[in-house]
């Protein structure tokens, strides 16, 4: 998914021979509050990093892939109904900072780490899933799915729609798959396959 960063501008000017401080923006600043992050988003998915909003913006590509995998997982659960999966849930993973904030794609919890869930999880979910656009920072892509598994994920699946395969992790292995998607450990006979994922094309 395509991020918009937002990087703060000199905080200073010259007026008159004399220098002031510019007022920045929200959307500059780099001390925001999880509380101030989410009136200045205004309902749009988006994440918080060291106190710097960062907007999820997602191309029609991403959108098709999310939307097919999320249907997938919400059939399956309405079947089992051992868990939910919720996209574009804000995590708060880090109970002492008022200054960081994820939103994974789509969060898998099973229905005993839902318990006590109010408005926002406080813990990874069991499966996090990623969708990764073109434009998107492949090192800060495979940061995030590392801090899921380091806050408690058992697996997170990163699909990249441009090379039609899924990276699997686990906190003991990484691999690629381009057959069928499945997650016995957490979603048992839950399967979907990869090029699924793909399939659907706007106006088809």
């Amino acid at each position: 998914m395509r991020t918009a960063d937002y990087a703060p501008p000199p905080k200073t000017g010259y007026a008159k021979g004399r220098t002031v401080e510019r007022k920045l923006r929200p959307e500059e600043r780099t001390d925001l509050t999880i509380e101030e992050a989410e009136a200045l988003a205004q309902g749009r998915s988006f994440e918080l990093i060291d106190g710097r909003i960062v907007f999820k913006m997602a191309d029609t590509i991403h959108s098709n892939s999310q939307g097919i995998l999320y249907g997938e997982l919400y059939l399956y659960l309405k079947q089992n109904p051992i868990g939910k999966a919720l996209p574009e849930l804000n995590l708060r993973l880090w109970p002492e900072s008022h200054h960081n904030l994820r939103t994974p794609d789509i969060a898998v919890f099973l229905n005993e780490n839902l318990r006590g869930m109010e408005k926002y999880a406080t813990r990874a979910p069991d499966l996090a899933i990623e969708i990764a656009s073109d434009d998107d920072k492949v090192s800060a892509v495979f940061a995030k799915a590392r801090l899921y598994l380091e806050k408690g994920s058992r697996m997170v699946w990163i699909v990249f729609p441009s090379e039609k395969r899924t990276m699997i992790m686990t906190p003991t292995e990484w691999r690629w798959e381009s057959g069928v998607l499945t997650c016995p450990e957490i979603l048992p006979r839950f399967s979907v396959e990869v090029a699924a994922l793909f399939a659907w094309q706007p106006g088809s």
